[in-house]
């Protein structure tokens, strides 16, 4: 783990842990859903990238209940298209269209995958997210969702949607490209997320070295 990283694990592991167990005590799957949206705004606009953490941990542990319920949980999510969010700026338009500093910039709020991109591809108040860390998490990521064969399928098919559409001009043409090659891979049933996410990048993975995550044994 990174030095920058490190102060970080223990708060984190603890509020994924405290996260699970709330989750795991509530009878119903609305109840649920409104819990992880509640955590979610606790964190505040400019900490998604804490939950997005907590996601990772959860893909990262061996508590396999752990990551079925989380899976099922964001299966019943995308059902009411309603997945937990953040928002990112958005310099509107493809490369050289509106790029500079001074451009109209746009807020949109943005599931984890589509975040985890548009971090990657384009210009926002984040310094943008490198190719190995990117690729890093959208594969722990993709493996996480892949325990729910709806979540799965659902997922895919809004990743495809939006490839397809301007969105207000939230997604650039690189942005559109990763989303749609990601779409099409991961719709294929016997995609791998290693494969889902060569195919969205035109290539293998990169082979920098990237701060291994945290590894949890049972949370």
């Amino acid at each position: 783990m990174s030095a920058q990283l490190q102060p970080l694990a223990a708060p984190l592991l603890e509020t994924a842990r405290r996260l699970i167990g709330a989750l795991q005590q509530e009878p119903s799957v609305e109840m649920r859903l409104a819990l992880a949206k509640r955590v979610v705004r606790q964190l505040g606009d400019d900490a998604y990238p804490v939950f997005l953490k907590i996601l990772l941990i959860v893909a990262e542990s061996e508590d396999t209940a752990a990551k079925q319920l989380v899976a099922d949980l964001l299966a019943a999510a995308a059902r009411r298209m309603d997945l937990p969010s953040g928002p990112l700026s958005a310099w509107g338009g493809s490369s050289g269209e509106g790029a500079g500093m001074n451009a109209h910039t746009r807020r949109r709020l943005l599931g984890p995958i589509e975040y985890l991109t548009v971090w990657h591809c384009q210009q926002t108040q984040r310094p943008m997210l490198e190719e190995a860390l990117y690729a890093d998490a959208v594969r722990k990521l993709l493996a996480l969702f892949d325990l729910n064969p709806e979540l799965r399928e659902l997922y895919a098919g809004k990743l495809g949607s939006d490839a397809g559409g301007e969105l207000e001009g939230t997604y650039t043409r690189d942005t559109r490209d990763i989303l749609s090659r990601m779409a099409q891979r991961w719709r294929k049933p016997q995609s791998t997320p290693d494969e889902v996410v060569r195919a969205a990048l035109r290539g293998d993975a990169p082979d920098t070295p990237v701060p291994p995550g945290w590894i949890v044994h049972r949370l």
